[in-house]
């Protein structure tokens, strides 16, 4: 789900919003008669969305998942829905074929492939930062991260990750439907949504049913499931991980918000890991936060409007405090010297100089190796210019109140007054 930063701008790409088309004066004297523009019609096929569109991500789900996801739902669509329902239920089948295939040639060796070194785990709230830091990361030419190509298509991205993959950017808009980052099949991208795909517990799965509710909250922080509920999610997590770290052959740079609630896992399974953890005034995450929601409901959901201003306040706030009652409750978890926590604001600000602080306080190699990279993107990103935006007093006051622990404790009294 990162964002909201100085990478919401595409590279090369000019800046600047548009201008307003001013309304002219009627004319003194008679001239060409204008036309009347005709009204769209509001049928059943219109499409209802926030921001602009986005190709559905479960096209990358194999058939049987894709059955079971229109199960859940009680297959509860809408007609303006359609046409995508049926791409995505005439290609999920070829998915599956080509999982089959993928791993009759490649899984036994993906199975013994090594992941080392420990990945490294950007954390933190969305629209945090967390996307910003994750592509700073990824310049460096030491690093591997998962793509959107890869997250997109899980199930068989060792087979068709070649040349395969590029016709996949014609189906994809040159940014994302809520802001300005581009998008590409080989970005970064979140694994959070190849875990949907992969039929993997996932909060994501709301963005399918947004009439229905937040669903699957207990996958946001791994709390309160069975055994085998835990030890399917985690060796569904390491098969995709592993198969990641056998195709790039470097160490993996891995974001997904809801990984910080989930240290305590992730520590388990790679004790050696590095955590970064970013946080941002929350006056600016809220708005932000509720925004990407409603536009991923709107292009994601199989029912459309997706009709959620019922229960998104509640689950913005909600989704932060139980997500920091586990960071704070885990963290301690992690060996001395392998996590470090940043501010968006500061990394804004001087990003080379707190990148260069990250690579020595966590061992990642020589900055030297990764400057080249991170000035060319810096370059890419100059003429950036971030949302604003306008938090109605009642609101503020309400962020105040029930995100007041996490103000104290990332430092933003003073901004938020």
């Amino acid at each position: 789900m990162q964002d909201e930063t100085g990478n919401n701008k595409r590279r090369g790409a000019p800046s600047g919003s548009r201008l307003e088309r001013a309304r002219g004066q009627a004319p003194s004297r008679p001239g060409p008669i204008e036309k009347k523009k005709k009204k769209k019609r509001k049928g059943p096929f219109k499409v209802y969305r926030v921001g602009g569109w986005l190709l559905y991500f479960w096209h990358g789900m194999g058939f049987g998942t894709w059955l079971k996801l229109l199960k859940r739902g009680h297959y509860d669509i809408t007609l303006n829905c359609v046409p995508n329902i049926l791409t995505v239920t005439l290609w999920s089948p070829l998915n599956s074929l080509f999982y089959f295939i993928s791993e009759a040639i490649y899984g036994r060796r993906a199975e013994r492939h090594e992941i080392a070194p420990a990945p490294i785990f950007v954390i933190g709230h969305w629209r945090s930062g967390t996307t910003l830091l994750h592509n700073l990361l990824s310049t460096d030419p030491a690093h591997g991260y998962p793509t959107t190509y890869q997250c997109f298509f899980p199930n068989h991205f060792l087979l068709t990750g070649g040349a395969v993959r590029h016709w996949f950017n014609i189906f994809l808009p040159k940014k994302r439907p809520m802001d300005n980052v581009p998008v590409g099949v080989d970005m970064p991208q979140e694994e959070e949504f190849a875990f949907a795909n992969l039929g993997m517990g996932t909060h994501y799965i709301t963005l399918a049913w947004p009439r229905h509710g937040p669903q699957d909250m207990q996958y946001l922080d791994l709390t309160g499931l069975s055994d085998a509920e835990q030890a399917g999610w985690e060796r569904g997590f390491l098969w995709f991980i592993r198969r990641l770290s056998y195709k790039q052959k470097k160490r993996l740079v891995l974001k997904s918000p809801a990984h910080t609630a989930r240290v305590k896992t992730l520590v388990k399974l790679f004790p050696e890991a590095r955590f970064i953890h970013i946080s941002r005034n929350p006056l600016n995450i809220f708005p932000s936060t509720v925004r990407v929601w409603k536009a991923l409901n709107s292009v994601q959901g199989l029912h459309n409007p997706a009709h959620d201003d019922a229960w998104m306040e509640e689950f913005v706030f909600t989704v932060l405090e139980r997500v920091y009652k586990s960071y704070e409750a885990d963290r301690e978890l992690v060996p001395q010297g392998h996590l470090v926590e940043i501010a968006f604001e500061d990394l804004a600000a001087n990003p080379k100089e707190v990148m260069r602080d990250l690579y020595a306080k966590l061992d990642l190699g020589d900055f030297a190796r990764a400057e080249p990279g991170i000035d060319d993107y810096l370059a890419d990103q100059k003429d950036y210019q971030p949302n604003v935006h306008k938090v109605p007093e009642a609101l503020r006051q309400k962020i105040l109140q029930r995100w007041a622990g996490y103000i104290d404790r990332f430092g933003y009294r003073k901004a938020v007054s």
